[in-house]
């Protein structure tokens, strides 16, 4: 365990009095500057430490959102009957705000290779989607994560992340709400006709041999109503799983379920993830518009086919009105409604 993490302990099961820096160097056998760079290095992570002189360090924990220590705790409470090696040694950074939490695993990735994190925030300021969309992401109202890992997969295989995530995430919400959602093709989460979730996965590459470095896995969710509503370009589509916070404090046990369903889902056979991903599909046996695009992200059609399954590589298979089938692994699209 490094020194910031024994500090931060320290302070977690301190929380509701002051520890002096002299009675955290005794504790861990440091010297005094030793714990005032550790606690330099937890306020740089995001964590919120009062400093008093004479009193010490106290760690500030905001009810309702997102803190490590809880998550942790909430981890231990849960059945964990797999062992998932990706997921060893996961660092966890808790932010209050963030330009974009992918950004923020990509910097994280860049400074310590090798090492897995799971970078959280309250708010992103310039939180995005697919195909470089902005992702709206207010304070107090959702949960902002991203994954970083290292797969032993080829970049084939590491296109799977994205559904295998997208099935963690629905039995994550189930777990901890009880409510009910489906997929919408390939990495949306969706409560009856409403978006509450969206999954972006960027997988960095190796120039010298095209070989996989390691990969980001963002995920945002609509916890609850933002206060004044969304924004009229997304009011239609998007929701939230409950009306306002008042309703339940979910943010951290959702977080450990999350990252418990993530590593089941890593470890269980293909066929499991893949059979549930094919019975949450919201788009099977309805008409979808398809939107194609090029491979610089310009839009180069629309058309419009009808959905027969999910395939084993996780693409969509349509039929279109001429009888073409086809098994799409890009575009995007969406249900047609009469």
């Amino acid at each position: 365990m490094k020194t910031k993490d024994k500090v931060l302990d320290i302070l977690q099961k301190n929380s509701n009095r002051y520890v002096s820096g002299e009675e955290m160097a005794e504790r861990l056998f440091l010297t005094r500057a030793a714990v005032w760079k550790a606690i330099k290095g937890l306020k740089e992570s995001g964590h919120r430490i009062e400093a008093v002189t004479n009193k010490g360090y106290k760690l500030i924990i905001d009810v309702g959102l997102p803190n490590e220590h809880m998550i942790r705790e909430a981890l231990t409470s849960q059945e964990i009957s797999y062992e998932c090696h990706m997921l060893d040694g996961l660092n966890i950074l808790v932010f209050d705000e963030v330009e974009s939490t992918n950004d923020i695993a990509r910097r994280y990735a860049l400074d310590n290779p090798g090492e897995r994190a799971l970078i959280i925030a309250s708010s992103q300021t310039n939180g995005r989607g697919r195909r470089g969309r902005s992702f709206y992401s207010p304070k107090g109202s959702g949960l902002y994560l991203s994954f970083v890992l290292y797969p032993d997969l080829n970049l084939e295989k590491a296109t799977r992340l994205t559904s295998m995530m997208a099935v963690a995430v629905a039995r994550a919400i189930e777990d901890t709400t009880g409510i009910r959602v489906s997929i919408k093709w390939v990495n949306d989460i969706y409560v009856a006709d409403k978006k509450v979730a969206g999954i972006l996965t960027e997988a960095i590459t190796s120039i010298e041999d095209e070989s996989l470095s390691y990969v980001i896995i963002g995920v945002g969710i609509n916890l609850y109503l933002p206060e004044g509503g969304f924004p009229e370009n997304i009011r239609d589509v998007a929701g939230a799983l409950l009306q306002d916070s008042g309703d339940k404090d979910i943010s951290n046990s959702l977080i450990a379920a999350l990252i418990n369903r993530f590593g089941q889902v890593l470890t269980e056979p293909m066929e499991n993830y893949l059979e549930e991903y094919r019975n949450r599909s919201m788009l099977t046996g309805h008409y979808v518009k398809v939107m194609q695009y090029s491979k610089e992200d310009e839009k180069t059609g629309n058309d419009y086919a009808y959905v027969t399954g999910i395939d084993d590589e996780c693409r969509l298979c349509v039929r279109y009105d001429d009888g073409r089938e086809m098994s799409l692994s890009t575009g995007e699209v969406s249900v047609v409604k009469y």
